[in-house]
């Protein structure tokens, strides 16, 4: 089903630019409509299973200091496929960043997806000296591939807020995306 719906979704979406491939990763980017920020893709084969993949992406919502620029975070709600979290980040370069995000787990048989969004007006409300992120969305789409292997994709859309050019952060954005979907991948099993 959701294959489905993201297939009629992404039809009407401008088609990716590959910006680069970085051990086994191939990042892509599109324009967002009424943004000045893209909307990044990555891709790659593992050899991971999808349930390990989805799981290490799903987390259990708790602070992991591993996360890239990750600072402090506090479950708002929880079930067995769907979590909100508060998140303090602390990336370079600009002032603090917080923002509430509200993930969703879906299965299709072997395959599944994580889909991610902000959810401004969820949570605690922003703290001074911060910028609270309100534009925050994507997926992470796990499915079975040739060999036994795993297709995985992780795409994301974020502004960062406040008044940054692109040209000061899509390059860490890039770099930010690269070591998620190393993170994951390292945390995933082998069939």
């Amino acid at each position: 089903m959701f294959g489905a719906l993201l297939m009629t979704v992404l039809s009407a979406e401008p088609s990716y630019e590959k910006v680069e491939e970085t051990d086994g990763v191939t990042v892509e980017q599109r324009p967002v409509a009424g943004s000045k920020f893209v909307e990044l893709r990555f891709t790659m084969l593992s050899d991971k299973t999808p349930k390990s993949l989805c799981a290490a992406a799903f987390g259990d919502g708790k602070f992991d200091p591993q996360e890239p620029d990750l600072k402090a975070r506090a479950v708002v709600s929880e079930s067995e496929d769907e979590r909100v979290t508060y998140d303090e980040i602390t990336p370079p370069l600009v002032s603090n960043r917080d923002y509430v995000v509200r993930v969703r787990r879906f299965w299709e048989g072997a395959a599944c997806q994580l889909v991610f969004e902000a959810v401004p007006g969820v949570g605690p409300a922003p703290k001074d000296g911060w910028v609270r992120i309100t534009k925050l969305k994507g997926f992470w789409r796990f499915e079975p591939a040739e060999a036994g292997r795993t297709r995985f994709t992780y795409v994301v859309f974020s502004d960062p807020g406040g008044s940054l050019p692109p040209f000061l952060v899509e390059g860490n954005r890039r770099k930010l995306g690269l070591r998620w979907v190393k993170m994951i991948d390292a945390r995933g099993t082998k069939p």
